[in-house]
């Protein structure tokens, strides 16, 4: 189906293309009614504004934008520095917004806001499942047209751009396999948006070391410190006592549920050992030190970034890359 063009939206409407482009920059020359109206239209029928209209690449501004989820996690923190350190030694800034992670109007806009903002390339965090027919997916398509570069990282499954990729099956696998070594049998994996892509490899670790019947995915709402820790609670009252160890779908979260044990007089890890994902510095000082899985976001940072530059030089020029960033198990008191 073909993109939406202003002409439609004109045709739509009753009005002419000149209308529909200044209500669309909310010119107040256009009746707030008529603008409104062809608002509407637009989002009827799919309308994104198009890249070359714009002359988004036609002028440099050494500006890149930025848009990550959990901007105030400590490990998107880190890497959004080491990024920025990155970003000033070849002469660029960055300017940072915020995603969710449903994908939304809201995230769309926000990277549309960035394109409005001439930037010369863009870093997108956490795109999963994306297909070129989406709108998302249309703006990136309209992106590699253009010769803006983008790289995403996180776990993207998409060939529209540069991607760095987290192996979140192959890390969980790992830390679920760690706990059952060292004894563990019932281990329940707290969910979280964030956590979703990790439990296809908590469960290969449990089905391969034959623990199926002790499987336990618990509700999916404990990627925060503050909603881990009332996850956690609502477990124990449920079933009045802790299974023998938690895997968290990441740090804060795995902070908030030894808080709530310890409330509850559990010890960790003598009566339920407690894991989760990021490696975030905080977990080293925690008590007990946690025990985690994560990445450099040093070397992330830096991969990342030569993605980049090398497509805004022109060094690169050929299909989507795709580079995998390796983890590493940190064993600690914990777990």
């Amino acid at each position: 189906m073909p993109a939406a063009t202003l002409k439609d939206i004109a045709k739509l409407v009753g009005v002419s293309v000149n209308t529909v482009s200044r209500a669309l920059k909310d010119k107040p020359d256009i009746g707030l009614p008529t603008r409104e109206r062809i608002k509407e239209a637009a989002a009827a029928l799919g309308y994104r504004p198009n890249l070359n209209a714009r002359s988004l690449v036609l002028r440099k501004t050494s500006i890149i934008g930025v848009a990550v989820t959990e901007p105030d996690n400590p490990v998107r923190m880190e890497f959004c520095e080491k990024l920025r350190l990155c970003a000033e030694r070849d002469g660029y800034r960055l300017l940072t917004v915020s995603l969710s992670y449903d994908w939304n109007t809201k995230n769309l806009d926000a990277l549309e806001d960035l394109l409005a903002r001439r930037v010369d390339g863009m870093v997108v965090g956490a795109i999963w499942g994306l297909t070129g027919e989406q709108p998302l997916g249309m703006l990136l398509q309209e992106c590699r047209q253009n010769e803006l570069p983008v790289v995403v990282f996180g776990q993207p499954q998409t060939e529209l751009a540069d991607c760095v990729e987290i192996n979140f099956p192959d890390s969980a696998f790992r830390l679920t396999s760690h706990l059952l070594e060292k004894g563990y049998r019932k281990i329940v994996f707290f969910d979280a948006l964030s956590g979703t892509l990790k439990i296809p490899g908590y469960l290969r670790a449990m089905r391969e070391h034959r623990r199926e019947k002790e499987i336990s995915v618990w509700e999916p709402s404990a990627g925060r410190m503050d909603t881990a820790f009332a996850s956690m609670e609502k477990y124990l009252q449920k079933f009045k006592r802790p299974p023998e160890a938690v895997i968290a779908p990441n740090d804060l979260g795995a902070l908030g549920i030894m808080a709530a044990l310890k409330k509850h007089r559990v010890r960790v890890p003598e009566d339920c050992a407690v894991a989760g994902f990021d490696n975030i510095s905080f977990g080293e000082f925690s008590d007990p030190p946690l025990t985690t899985i994560g990445y450099d976001n040093g070397i992330f940072a830096e991969t990342v970034w030569s993605l980049m530059i090398r497509r805004l030089n022109k060094t690169e020029t050929g299909p989507a890359k795709r580079i995998c960033i390796p983890q590493k198990l940190i064993v600690r008191q914990s777990a």
